[in-house]
């Protein structure tokens, strides 16, 4: 397939946009899409303007089934991620002999926030330093003492822009008897995932970024063989078994990842996401990645190895580019900021993220700027 002219499905916007890992561009249909999955079906002014709005839904969790190669019904919507941890948690039975959940200090602190207030129902956290190698599956199975039972695995840290190899470390938790939860917010879209190969309990994403869906479209996966053993405390009618039996007295877990549903949904984020999952899955994740790299090799051609923070070699390396240019670092930054380059900056310097919505012309033309 030939990548390069799909630039033209994003919408018009000025300068060079590297911003993918934060914020995904939509497509130009997308504005269309949503009038008709959302606004008119209320127009219409009719008893089917649920049945449309839940059938988007349905079509939600059918293009993640598609994408990730799982079931529909082990896909759960959500807000965001946070909220996701919480309710996983909740939902588990407290072993006091095991009551430690892992994680790394280059995890998002967001998913850390929601872990520590998990901490005051009788959990702990323990936090691989920033300094260990999170790549080096040894340092996993140190840490993955007897007390832990949960683990927190981001697939791509985002301040190194590093992978991490999720189906060794979750085969390892598989065989201590630890439940492990995958964070895939950075490399869902980006990075081929298939959830047959992980040994995985949870995971856990959004549309947000790689895959240009909106804000509020997150998403859980819920392995199938855990889920009898999860009982969430924050429900509502869309987590009953039968959501329209309307039976005060009378309350069943829905038999599958739906229980973590919760009451009335949103509707908008999904029908927007399903598009933008859409346009992804008809592409697929393979040729996506592949332009990515191709376009990420140009800049890397281009700098310095003491410049690149984040891996050199594919395998390793996320769909972010961290670099780092030292003393003329502020300078640079300057300059692209002027010449309307989009990126952010962290502690380990400048990410830049090359996606569909970009061409080889405008990678030309950044590193011009280097």
């Amino acid at each position: 397939m030939t990548i390069e002219p799909l630039a033209d499905n994003y919408i018009d916007h000025r300068g060079i946009y590297l911003l993918s890992h934060s914020v995904g561009l939509p497509l130009n249909s997308s504005e269309q899409a949503a009038a008709a999955g959302f606004w008119q079906p209320w127009r219409g002014a009719n008893n089917d303007i649920w049945t449309h709005w839940l059938g988007c839904i349905d079509a939600y969790r059918d293009q993640l089934a598609t994408l990730l190669n799982g079931e529909k019904g082990s896909f759960c919507p959500q807000t965001s991620l946070s909220s996701a941890v919480a309710k996983i948690v909740d939902s588990l039975s407290l072993d006091k002999n095991k009551n430690t959940i892992l994680l790394s200090e280059e995890d998002f602190p967001s998913i850390a926030f929601a872990l520590q207030k998990a901490a005051g129902g009788g959990y702990r956290l323990k936090f691989i330093p920033a300094d260990a190698d999170t790549a080096d599956i040894n340092a996993w199975d140190q840490q993955m003492t007897a007390d832990v039972g949960m683990v927190l695995v981001t697939h791509v840290q985002s301040n190194n822009g590093r992978q991490l190899p999720v189906r060794q470390i979750t085969e390892l938790s598989c065989r201590k008897g630890i439940l492990s939860m995958i964070d895939i917010a950075q490399s869902v879209a980006i990075l081929p995932i298939d959830l047959q190969t992980w040994f995985a309990d949870f995971v856990l994403g959004s549309c947000v970024k790689w895959v240009g869906g909106g804000p509020g479209a997150a998403f859980m996966w819920v392995n199938p063989d855990i889920i009898d053993q999860c009982q969430p405390c924050h429900v509502g009618w869309f987590s009953h078994a039968n959501p329209f039996e309307f039976d005060i007295h009378h309350f069943d877990y829905a038999a599958d990842a739906l229980r973590f549903w919760g009451g009335t949904p949103s509707v908008y984020p999904y029908v927007l996401a399903a598009h933008s999952l859409g346009f992804i899955n008809n592409i697929g994740v393979n040729n996506i990645r592949g332009y990515n790299i191709k376009l990420a090799d140009k800049i890397i051609q281009q700098v310095s190895p003491a410049e690149l923070q984040s891996p050199m070699e594919p395998e390793l390396r996320s769909g972010t580019l961290i670099l780092h240019f030292g003393a003329r670092q502020q300078a640079l930054l300057n300059r692209l900021q002027q010449q309307q380059v989009h990126f952010d900056t962290r502690t380990k310097g400048l990410r830049l993220s090359p996606h569909l919505c970009n061409s080889s012309q405008q990678i030309e033309a950044l590193i011009s700027l280097f």
